[in-house]
C-alpha cells in the first residue's frame, strides 16, 4: 500500500465551498429540498433548518468536503448526519410495523421508507436517488441529482433494484 492511499482526500477551501454553494442550480436546490424534507420527517425540525445547518457546518469547516464528491451527494450526506443527530425522541427505527395496526398508514409508510433508505447506509448516492424517487423525481432529474454519468446511474439503479428485490423475498 502506498503512502498516497493512506492520506485523506483533499478538501475544498472555504472560498471554494462558498462558490460551490452559490453556484448550485435550481435543480440542485430542488433536490436538496426534497432530501431535506425526507430527512426532517424523523426530527423535530423543519427541512429549512436542516438545509441551513448543513450549509453552516460545511462553511464553518466542521465538515470537510472532499474534492472527489459532487455537491448534491455531499450535502445530502451532511443533512443525513445532522438528521440522525436531531432525530426526534419519539421516532423509533426499530418499531414493528405489525404493531401499528395500520391505523396511521402515514406513520407505517414512513417507517417502511426509512427502512429502505437505511438499506443503503453504505451508499449515499443510492440514498439520494431513492429519496428522490420517493419524492416523485424521475428519469433525467434523478440522474442529475445523483451527479452520475448515464452508465454509472444505470448501474446504481440496478444495485438499488436488486437490494429492494432481496428485501421483498
Amino acid at each position: 500500500m502506498s503512502l498516497q492511499a493512506k492520506l485523506p482526500p483533499e478538501t475544498y477551501s472555504q472560498a471554494e465551498i462558498l462558490a460551490a454553494v452559490q453556484s448550485l442550480t435550481v435543480s440542485n436546490k430542488t433536490a436538496l429540498i426534497r432530501v431535506a424534507r425526507a430527512y426532517a420527517r424523523k426530527t423535530g425540525y423543519g427541512h429549512e433548518d436542516l438545509i441551513q445547518e448543513a450549509y453552516m457546518r460545511v462553511l464553518d469547516g466542521k465538515r470537510g468536503w472532499p474534492k472527489n464528491v459532487a455537491a448534491v451527494p455531499f450535502l445530502c450526506g451532511v443533512m443525513r448526519s445532522i438528521a440522525w443527530d436531531w432525530r426526534a425522541e419519539d421516532y423509533d427505527e426499530n418499531a414493528d410495523v405489525e404493531l401499528i395496526g395500520y391505523e396511521d398508514r402515514t406513520a407505517a409508510a414512513r417507517i417502511d421508507m426509512q427502512k429502505i433508505i437505511d438499506m443503503f447506509n453504505d451508499d449515499p448516492i443510492a440514498q439520494t436517488i431513492i429519496i428522490g424517487m420517493m419524492e416523485g423525481a424521475r428519469g433525467e432529474e434523478l440522474r442529475n441529482v445523483s451527479g452520475l454519468a448515464q452508465t454509472e446511474y444505470e448501474s446504481k439503479r440496478t444495485k438499488i433494484r436488486r437490494r429492494i428485490e432481496k428485501l421483498a423475498l
